[in-house]
């Protein structure tokens, strides 16, 4: 009798829709739940962030699998493929050099050069080669702590798609990693090939060696992802942009860095007039200048107004800061390929002052120059800025950057 009534009373119409609502609510909140998991799962399958970052295990070598540096270049190397859109070849040549440069430590320090981490960026214990590793804002000098993987792979990525968003066409589309190891070691890092550091055949070697361990064969460049790299970096405020030996679209660097790369090879150091090499128009590849004769001669025979004399540093910097008879003076921000830089120390005379042309995109001490002198009195040469005028450098010296004025 009981039983009857309790199913009498919980079958009223009222009970019945109470209970439809409740089951109804229930569904709507496992629908939402489901279908909001399922969007998570299906962003990240898709998402070319989604790669594992791993800096644990031993010390051993790098090729040994399981690792710590294995495990590090592993990371760069599904960093570069996976988020970055490089190639497999173009990611085995970044680790290799990672590899030359810091043996894939996210912890190295060099003090005396200032560099630190995998790629040995600039400024984190002086500024002597510049500022790069603080770029972004997720480095700052000396913070040790702050020296991490993960730390460092932004940093790459946020260089990629600024100052160095030129690496990415060059290396991201490289299809043999011996060639992307070069390319990165030029681009990235700032050495030259003809540079002892770059030991060529040793990145080679790794990368060949990265490709096959890491699977490069499976990665081909990834266009979409490259390709709005190139957007943001377009739609980024740099002072600074790729080498001018990576970036294709650099602006035109002039007569006078074309003049100066014509007489590489040319001269042994020694005088400063043109008596000393015979005719400025047809100089005897084995007569004798100077830094600032060599100048002199590139901006006289690149059509620009230099007069007849060969000037002097202190001649020259004077100049840049006054009158502009012949260079006028430019902030750091704005070098570019084809300017000058001279530095001075008190006077500027004989071993106190050194001039350049200004090959490469400014990157602060690692910019390339083409000079006479400085590191090297054989013959005109490559060279950098730190290689070169380090010793004025660590004298207070006077930087004056110059930019011809117009040619006649």
């Amino acid at each position: 009798m009981v039983l009857k009534i309790i199913r009498k009373k919980l079958l009223t119409p009222s009970f019945i829709i109470s209970i439809f609502t409740i089951l109804l609510f229930i569904i709507i909140i496992a629908v939402v739940a489901g279908g909001s998991l399922s969007d998570q799962i299906s962003s990240c399958s898709s998402d070319a962030t989604d790669f594992s970052i791993s800096a644990k295990g031993k010390n051993g070598s790098w090729s040994q699998k399981g690792t710590k540096e294995y495990n590090i270049g592993k990371s760069l190397f599904n960093f570069l493929v996976k988020k970055e859109g490089f190639s497999g070849a173009g990611a085995a040549g970044a680790v290799a050099v990672g590899v030359r440069e810091s043996s894939l430590n996210p912890a190295a320090i060099n003090d005396k050069g200032g560099v630190a981490g995998i790629f040995q960026w600039s400024g984190f214990t002086n500024n002597v080669n510049g500022h790069r590793i603080t770029n972004g804002g997720f480095i700052h000098a000396g913070k040790v702590s702050d020296l991490t993987l993960k730390n460092e792979i932004k940093l790459t990525s946020y260089e990629l798609h600024h100052d160095f968003s030129s690496v990415r066409r060059v290396v991201g589309n490289a299809k043999s990693p011996q060639e992307a190891a070069k390319q990165w070691s030029v681009c990235y890092e700032g050495v030259a090939l003809s540079d002892s550091q770059t030991n060529e055949a040793q990145i080679q070697s790794d990368a060949k060696k990265a490709y096959r361990i890491f699977g490069g064969s499976g990665f081909k460049s990834n266009k979409s992802l490259l390709a709005s790299a190139a957007t943001s970096a377009s739609n980024s405020v740099s002072d600074k942009a790729g080498d001018d030996e990576c970036d294709a679209d650099l602006a035109e660097s002039g007569p006078l860095l074309a003049e100066a790369q014509k007489l590489i090879g040319y001269f042994t150091y020694g005088g400063h007039t043109k008596s000393s090499y015979g005719g400025w128009k047809n100089p005897n590849k084995n007569g004798l200048t100077d830094c600032s004769g060599f100048v002199w001669l590139c901006m006289k025979r690149a059509g620009y107004a230099v007069g007849n004399d060969a000037f002097d540093t202190a001649t020259m910097e004077k100049d840049a800061r006054g009158s502009h008879k012949f260079l006028k003076q430019i902030s750091a921000k704005s070098v570019r390929p084809g300017d000058i830089i001279i530095v001075n120390v008190g006077s500027g005379n004989g071993s106190n002052g050194h001039t350049a042309i200004i090959k490469g995109n400014y990157k602060g001490y690692q910019t390339k120059i083409i000079e006479m002198g400085g590191d090297d009195h054989s013959h005109v040469h490559i060279s950098n800025i730190h290689d070169s005028f380090l010793s004025l450098l660590q004298k207070n010296a006077r930087v004056i950057w110059a930019r011809p004025v117009k040619r006649k």
